[in-house]
């Protein structure tokens, strides 16, 4: 990656406030803004117990059609 490229990414980085730059003589150096992570963190967590409760409906919902198929099958054999 070029040092143009690096700088680009780091640049969006520090306008959505995810890490902060401090120059000092030519040495810049970025830290990571852990406040602004937090949020994300809250928000991607919300998402992962929706999808996971989500995922277990589906679940459910795929072992009651197994079960009516084994049923159904087992009718059909008599």
């Amino acid at each position: 990656m070029t040092l143009t490229g690096m700088k680009k990414h780091v640049g969006v980085l520090e306008r959505a406030g995810l890490v902060a730059t401090e120059k000092v003589g030519r040495v810049r150096t970025c830290k990571l803004g852990s406040s602004r992570l937090e949020a994300e963190t809250a928000w991607i967590e919300g998402y992962r117990q929706l999808w996971g409760a989500r995922f277990d409906e589906l679940d459910k919902i795929i072992e009651e059609l197994k079960r009516k198929e084994s049923v159904d099958a087992r009718k059909k054999r008599q």
